[in-house]
């Protein structure tokens, strides 16, 4: 299993190198990444280039027994080809042509910038393809922003001849009646900025359809730049993995359209102190489903993060219990940023494995060389192995710019909120859960999860409805299916491409004002008694509707599962309907939910499918992870500061007790200390 991360030597004179080598292998460091920063240096001028820094550290890494994962460094430019060609810079939303800085300043459209990164990706891949201890290709780095520059301006027009075909198709897709924005000529239209059609603040435009085109369009644009450095590289290494370095909570790139090309997924995981520990699971989720195949956690912090208000440390104990969050999740890694501290730069208090003392004496080289001793132990058992899944929830990138785009109805509307609420309930209940896209085969699923679908197909949605006919579970929620791929709001009953099957209509919907909510009261509370799990104690009056509320006329046949309370117009109407169809059932829930409605309504749903509910104590989640030969290994992970009761769900050999292990029955409990961890055998 690889334990490691970014290494800078560039940062630091070439006779530390050779001790740190010496403290990254003391702590079971068996990889490093190198070469992430290093264009200017690797390029000084256009003509000439240099590798004789890198080959020197690639030497020593590997006399110390190391894996490495190559970065081709093209994540920010050199000063020479901002300063001799301005078209390799980015124009931002507000029409600022960038100058020399910052990183990911390069316009993936400039051909300048295409030919240059190709150039050094190749001689990269020339020099150091053949390595025996390269494990991947890292291209670039943290791809981010959009770019609004002439050339994009060209290319997008291109790209929407070849996507529409005729400017009259694409008036009648767009709208472009509105307002008066009709088109004569593909050459008339620009990119969606502060100048144009977003000038009412970005991302959000006059015609959605073409914010939504854009940030397509942009998708298509980075992951063709991304391609341009796979194709050189892949003339000289046609094995090793290629992949980039993906983050959370990011709607800008939708890493679901990127699937096919990368060779293996990687996320980048930097939780803030006090964030859920589902809502850091969700992104493992939806990274493992982007190859269905074990990831790469390419970086963490050991220790503090930068770029918050205030870098807050990890307790003692949470790297590890997050580190192993990960691999109950699906990741075939633990890496770091960074392995030393910088010693300037706007990263110098971010976290690291070698403070700057450069000793092994700090709390954080302790627990990452602890670690490292456990991986080296027992990773060769996990690496392959995979979560298995029963549940689905459907999170698009479309749905989320969507709903970012809309003026209306709410602006308390969070579909990234939305997506996590309902997934916290299922991680709650310790459900493995897979976060596929809308164009994912449900076949395989009991249950299937789609929290405000704001934008889906025809040809989608009837897959869903294919999906509930032929026995499945579907949940829909306020906001499901009002507009089509273009965000066009479809026509009928709301919400009309599955208006059958739901059983349900919404004849209007109410929007809450802030911190308002609305009473709700289920037809049936039997799913109390699994409430309780997690010491959560329940009335029925704390069920509650927040931000929307849709307006339900419910069809013969379909069953009311609550009515709203009092207060509003339209108590005593239902909010959340059942209705089966064919061999299945989907569920409506006409509003957003609180915590105890979900727990509620979940319940019922998931009773209905025949998922069962894993009781723990609050703040300890349980995995699983099945190798080839169908063998169980259970991760019990205490996400929490505080000691925790653990009942075993399975009888298991815990391969991280200190000592020989001893085997735990069924139902016997144990005792995990803060942040601790137990994994069954």
């Amino acid at each position: 299993m690889l334990y490691g991360g970014d290494y800078n030597p560039e940062q630091w004179p070439r006779d530390v190198w050779k001790h740190d080598m010496r403290l990254l292998r003391e702590a079971s460091i068996n990889e490093v990444t190198l070469n992430v920063f290093s264009w200017a240096a690797l390029q000084p001028d256009e003509h000439t280039y240099d590798f004789s820094r890198l080959d020197d550290i690639v030497a020593l890494v590997s006399e110390y027994g190391m894996n490495i994962i190559m970065a081709t460094s093209t994540g920010a430019l050199p000063a020479w080809m901002s300063l001799k060609y301005p078209d390799a810079e980015r124009v931002d939303f507000d029409g600022r042509k960038h100058r020399h800085g910052a990183r990911q300043n390069a316009c993936p459209n400039s051909p300048t910038y295409r030919h240059y990164a190709a150039e050094l990706a190749s001689r990269l891949a020339e020099r150091y393809g053949s390595l025996s201890n390269l494990e991947a290709w890292h291209i670039s780095n943290e791809y981010e922003g959009i770019c609004y520059c002439p050339n994009c301006a060209r290319t997008y027009r291109d790209w929407l001849r070849a996507r529409y075909g005729s400017v009259e198709h694409l008036n009648a897709v767009w709208g472009t009646d509105f307002w008066g924005h009709t088109y004569d000529s593909f050459d008339h239209i620009y990119p969606p900025d502060r100048a144009g059609d977003g000038s009412y603040d970005g991302p959000c435009a006059v015609l959605p359809a073409a914010s939504l085109d854009y940030a397509r369009f942009f998708d298509d644009s980075i992951i063709d730049a991304y391609n341009v450095e796979k194709k050189a590289i892949r003339r000289f290494d046609a094995q090793t993995p290629v992949t980039t370095n993906f983050m959370g909570n990011f709607y800008q790139y939708d890493y679901q359209h990127w699937a096919k090309d990368i060779d293996i997924a990687a996320w980048d995981c930097y939780p803030r102190l006090g964030t859920p520990a589902s809502d850091t699971a969700f992104w493992h989720d939806l990274i493992r489903c982007l190859k269905r195949k074990p990831f790469l956690l390419m970086e963490q912090t050991p220790s503090r993060m930068n770029w918050m208000p205030y870098n807050a440390l990890k307790r003692p104990g949470q790297m590890r219990q997050q580190s192993w969050q990960a691999i109950a999740h699906g990741a075939d890694s633990v890496q770091f940023f960074q392995m030393r501290r910088s010693r300037y730069g706007c990263e110098k208090f971010h976290g690291a494995v070698i403070d700057a003392d450069g000793t092994n004496k700090t709390r954080t080289f302790q627990e990452v060389a602890a670690l490292g001793r456990e991986l080296a132990e027992v990773g060769p058992l996990i690496e392959g192995s995979m979560p298995k899944a029963r549940v689905a929830i459907i999170f698009d990138w479309s749905s989320w710019r969507g709903l970012r785009n809309a003026i209306g109805p709410s602006n308390d509307l969070d579909y990234l909120r939305e997506a996590r609420a309902m997934y916290a309930e299922l991680y709650r209940r310790n459900i493995a859960v897979d976060v596929v896209g809308v164009g994912a085969d449900f076949s395989a699923y009991d249950l299937v999860l789609a929290p405000a679908l704001y934008i889906v197909s025809d040809a989608d949605a009837a897959r869903l409805n294919d999906y509930v006919r032929q026995g499945g579970t579907l949940v829909l929620t306020v906001m499901s299916a009002l507009s089509d791929e273009h965000d066009v709001l479809h026509q009928g009953f709301t919400p009309a491409p599955f208006h059958e099957t739901a059983g349900v209509w919404a004849m209007e919907t109410d929007a809450l004002a802030p911190d308002h909510t609305v009473p709700l009261h289920f037809a049936d509370s039997s799913d109390q008694t699994d409430c309780a799990v997690q010491d959560a104690s329940t009335e029925q009056t704390d069920y509650a509707a927040r931000v929307l509320c849709d307006i339900l006329v419910s069809e013969e046949g379909t069953q009311v599962l609550a009515t709203y309370g009092e207060g509003p117009f339209y108590a005593g109407k239902p909010a959340i309907t059942g209705h089966r169809s064919g061999e299945g059932v989907c569920y409506y829930a006409g509003a957003f939910l609180n915590g105890p409605a979900m727990r509620e309504f979940l319940g019922i749903v998931l009773a209905e499918a025949g998922i069962p509910t894993v009781n723990t104590n609050a703040g300890v989640s349980i995995n699983t992870r099945y190798t080839a030969d169908g063998e169980a290994l259970t991760f019990i992970i205490n996400d929490t500061d505080e000691p925790r009761t653990v009942t075993m769900p399975r009888s298991g050999t815990d391969l991280l007790a200190a000592g020989t292990p001893a085997t735990l029955k069924a139902g016997a409990t144990a005792q995990l200390p803060p942040f601790g961890v137990m994994l069954l055998r």
